[in-house]
């Protein structure tokens, strides 16, 4: 057996369809098979798309994934595809060699826990969670070893699946045009969901899954997930017990929760289809255990292992239909062209949705160009096809069971004529839509319900707005054109926004990646921006209701203001208005209220995906708005503001669990070092907090000196951001929430100084992190319970100055004037009037304050928010667009809160770390050396820059459970980290 390193092998052309070469997670990663090329050195590629200075993407530098057998040598891959869970690779060669890779962990390093050998798991791995562009090994299925061995070609796979997710499903319903709107002149539209049960086939655990595939000499394979770790199992049956030779195949689920696939057999020329049906055993019973009790465990002797049974329900020769049209009338013998494809569509999830199977052929015109015919057929139980009369006579006449017991027949729908040659047929957004790659490049977009392609081009004028809104492509987007004339490897993004693709065979390893673009509808009335804004938010509300990475759906976005730049003309707040309208429905269409939240509910909003999206998608669009730098910087100041009352609230729950269980005499030198680093991973947001405090307290101030002659302050109540983070509901009821953590917390940690001190137990590690701590709290220039009470007493004016300034107004104009605080920066007339009212009571307040001085001259300049940020990103001139492609990559990305070329905040833990010579040092001393190394992941829509694992201070002996493991995978503002 020959060792080849780094070397391609091409021992036989691949058969794979491009699309089968690359794969777009939900997660926003793409992973991709190399190009065929004379210097390829790796076989597998993994990209995203990155942000790089606020303004422009661009798909990051591909980087190598490579597969490898033992003997280091690098097969041809045929296939690429990501789980439904986006964690889960799938991988198989041109030889029939089966991978799984895990993203998203990483094998865990016992000797640098510091874990004894003896304690060592000894069953199987384990691993640690990191950034999803880290990526593991967990299966295996090998079946020839490389080209030098004995290679079986029956063992290619010829179709592949993953199984479905076994949970319940949100999926939104068209926006539909309200028609009152009409009459009134102000449009607005109406959106709403749908909620099912999971659809398709499933593995029984939620959180577990399983693929099934086909190789070429009709061997079917289920690849699962046992009871509970990763590791991956195998069950096999042949379709056939004949010798078969599958050409043709595809792999499609029913409504009825059985796997279909259909065949073409080029042995015996026929088109076969069988059901095949999963018999879980033991794991269906774990399921609903687990559900009780996450950790229940089988007892071996109960293990009743999952097993497979088919049954073949069709056969017709290629050429011959035997088929049924709609009318139950037969049809004959047709000559269609060659085979193209079989295609199977999985039913999806309304009930009354089927299975669709597609077969095509092609032919040539007599011009030369490639014609292909989709026809389309449903499985229908020949009962079905019975006149009801029949049935019941045979049932009275006490007729054969067999006669009246249902058999499947291949019933005709309908067919679909298309000029070009078809690569492959995919499935979107649910599989309520289908797609058809076509080998020039060009994709048609296929409405299940109507079997209309929706991406060609419509003539409907958008003024009126459409009556309803379920793409992108409804408002004049399609897809762009690719030039060439070269196959490809091709896919359009989860979201639908977007297209990635390279040629199949080139020396270019990167990626193209190109958003839809307007082809029609391309003026600026407010019909058609309103429509627009509509569609985004639709789509914005699919990623968010699917749990799908919408960077796509933002940069696309970004495009279209870049294209109302150009053409705005004399209306300078166009911009800005179709930002703040694009921003205000995406919150209408997942239906998240501003104005909903009450004290009560602060604990929901801390984790509530649906705020957090809504805040990542203000802040990048707000980088946009050079009129109001207020947009991002109140998304952001929230979004931090979440992140932090979170960190406050678990670490003090850990620290007030920990003392509830042990007397200050018992505590021991490990409990000093994990709540002592448990402080200290508070330390830089707690100092982000006070210094956010200071900052508003300094606006106020300044807002109330200027008060009588406001044309001499560069501050203004309309350029202020501390009036709309303390008027508007949420933002208020964050800062109140963080200060009664931080006033909590204080109070906690001073009885425990003093037990721990009158105990003999006061180690080093707490001695020294409540040191840090205090004096972080103690040289604050505000006194914080005066101004938390400050905020109280705001809470309950504005309350009231709101009921009463509110009566006899529609029901949605407080949500309005919340939405304008929050989203805009922009105070209502009455809102303007209570803000007064709220700067006199700071005024009166403040001087009970002895440090006005020092509050007035204290340095928040690293907080960078509000009229003096600083972040003017200084590269803007050279980035003149949207969407950067090879070779035209940037190199550097502009960091979020980068200081000098230097050093940047750990936007996660709010410290200052050295980004130039990959060492880390500590703004707030939190680390004891200037030298440890360390290494950095960065956020791909934020920018944000942190740590990859927690500094911990004290050489903790174990790991410690810190509030940051909360944020091991996703930023702040919701997006994925990326390991650098």
């Amino acid at each position: 057996m020959t060792s080849v390193q780094g070397h391609l092998s091409r021992s036989f052309p691949s058969n794979s369809k491009g699309s089968n070469l690359v794969s777009w997670s939900r997660n926003g990663f793409i992973a991709y098979a190399a190009p065929v090329g004379q210097n390829s050195k790796d076989n597998l590629y993994l990209t995203y798309l990155e942000n790089i200075n606020g303004k422009s993407w661009q798909l990051a530098k591909p980087q190598p994934i490579n597969i490898k057998l033992e003997n280091n040598f690098l097969p041809e891959l045929s296939l690429v595809s990501w789980s439904n869970s986006s964690t889960d690779l799938a991988i198989s060669d041109v030889y029939g060699n089966f991978y799984i890779l895990l993203a998203g962990v990483g094998l865990l390093d016992f000797s640098s826990k510091g874990i004894r050998p003896e304690n060592l798991p000894t069953n199987s791995p384990s691993y640690e969670l990191t950034s999803y562009n880290h990526m593991e090994k967990i299966y295996l299925d090998i079946i020839n070893q490389d080209d030098t061995s004995h290679v079986n070609p029956g063992a290619t796979f010829v179709a592949f699946k993953w199984l479905n997710i076994e949970k319940a499903q949100i999926f939104n319903k068209p926006a539909t045009l309200n028609n009152q709107s009409l009459q009134n002149g102000k449009h607005s539209y109406t959106y709403d969901v749908s909620q099912f049960q999971s659809h398709g086939v499933t593995h029984p655990i939620s959180t577990k899954q399983a693929c099934v595939a086909l190789r070429q000499n009709g061997q079917f394979i289920l690849y699962y997930q046992g009871e509970h770790k990763v590791e991956y199992h195998k069950l096999t049956i042949n379709l056939s017990d004949e010798v078969m030779v599958v050409s043709q195949a595809s792999i499609g689920f029913s409504n009825d929760k059985n796997i279909v696939v259909t065949v073409y057999d080029s042995v015996s020329n026929k088109i076969l289809i069988y059901t095949i049906i999963i018999d879980w055993g033991f794991l269906v019973e774990s399921a609903k255990r687990q559900k009780v009790d996450p950790h229940y465990h089988t007892p071996k002797e109960e293990q009743r292992i999952p097993k497979l049974s088919i049954k073949k329900i069709h056969e017709s020769d290629l050429l011959q239909t035997n088929i049924y049209d709609n009318d139950d009338m037969e049809i004959g013998e047709y000559q269609f062209g060659s085979l193209a494809s079989i295609d199977l569509v999985s039913a999806h999830p309304e009930s009354n949705s089927s299975l669709d199977i597609i077969i095509s052929y092609a032919m040539e015109n007599e011009a030369g160009d490639v014609i292909t015919t989709l026809n389309r057929y449903n499985l229908v139980d020949e009962i079905k096809l019975v006149s009801d009369a029949f049935i019941e006579l045979g049932l009275r006449k006490n007729a054969p069971t067999s006669i009246v017991t249902s058999a499947v027949n291949l019933v005709f729908q309908d067919k679909l004529t298309r000029s070009g040659k078809i690569q492959s047929i995919t499935t979107g957004l649910a599989d309520y839509f289908i797609l058809i790659y076509y080998e020039d490049g060009h994709i048609d977009v296929i409405d299940r319900s109507t079997m209309k392609v929706v991406n060609e081009n419509h003539t409907e004028s958008l003024d009126p707005p459409p009556k309803t809104i379920s793409t992108i492509f409804d408002v004049g987007f399609r897809f762009p054109k690719i030039e060439t004339e070269n196959p490809l490897i091709l896919i359009a993004s989860p979201n639908l926004t977007s297209i990635a693709y390279t040629e199949v065979i080139g020396d270019s390893f990167n990626l193209t990646l190109k958003v839809v673009e307007k082809e029609q509808h391309l003026g600026t009335s407010d019909s058609e921006l309103f429509a627009t804004s509509v569609a985004f938010a639709f789509r914005h509300a699919y990623a968010c209701y699917t749990n799908t990475c919408s960077d796509d759906i933002i940069a696309l976005m970004q495009t279209e203001v870049a294209r109302l730049n150009v053409v705005k003309h004399e209306n300078k707040h166009l911009i800005s208005s179709f930002i703040e309208r694009i921003i205000s429905e995406s919150h209408k269409a997942i239906n998240f209220r501003l104005d909903s939240f009450s004290k009560e509910s602060v604990d929901k909003l801390l984790s509530s995906p649906p705020l957090q999206k809504l805040l990542s998608l203000q802040l990048v669009l707000g980088d946009l708005s050079d009129e109001n730098y207020m947009v991002s910087d109140i998304a952001w100041t929230v979004l931090n503001l979440r992140s932090t009352s979170f960190g406050i609230m678990f670490s003090l729950s850990s620290i007030y669990r920990q003392i509830s269980k042990k007397k200050p005499t018992e505590d021991s030198l490990q409990d000093s070092i994990t709540r002592g680093e448990s402080i200290v991973s508070l330390i830089g947001n707690v100092k982000w907090l006070i210094d956010l405090l200071v900052y508003i307290n300094q606006e106020l101030l300044q807002l109330a000196y200027s008060k009588n002659n406001p044309n001499n302050s560069k501050l203004t109540m309309h350029n202020s951001i501390a009036l709309p983070i303390i008027l508007s509901k949420v933002p208020r009821l964050f800062l109140m929430y963080a200060l009664s953590s931080i006033g909590k917390t204080h109070e906690i940690l001073k009885k425990l100084h003093k037990d721990l001190a009158e105990a003999n137990k006061l180690f080093s590690p707490m001695k020294e992190s409540l040191s840090r701590y205090f004096t972080i709290c103690n040289n604050s220039p505000l006194t914080l319970s005066l101004f938390e009470n400050y905020l109280r007493e705001c809470d309950a004016l504005i309350s009231k100055e709101q009921s009463i300034g509110m009566a006899g107004k529609d029901k949605e104009y407080l949500l309005m004037v919340e939405q304008r605080l929050v989203c805009q920066g922009k105070l209502t007339e009455d809102m303007e009037r209570i803000g007064r009212v709220l700067i006199d009571r700071h005024a009166v307040n403040i001087n009970r304050d002895m440090k006005v001085s020092d509050l007035y001259f204290y340095d928040v300049d690293w907080l960078n928010i509000g009229i003096n940020r600083f972040e003017k990103n200084p590269n803007d001139s050279l980035l003149n667009a949207v969407i950067y492609s090879y070779p035209n990559l940037k190199d550097s990305i502009l960091p979020r809160f980068q200081y000098s070329d230097r050093e940047c905040i750990d936007a996660l833990r709010k410290i200052v770390i050295n980004i130039d010579e990959n060492s880390f040092k500590s703004h707030f001393e939190v680390s004891k050396s200037d030298k440890e190394i360390i290494k950095l992941r960065k956020c791909t829509r934020c920018r944000a820059i942190s740590l990859v694992t927690d500094p911990l201070v004290f050489e903790a002996p174990s790991t410690i459970g810190l509030w940051t493991m909360v944020f091991q995978r996703t930023c702040i503002c919701g997006n994925s980290w990326v390991n650098i």
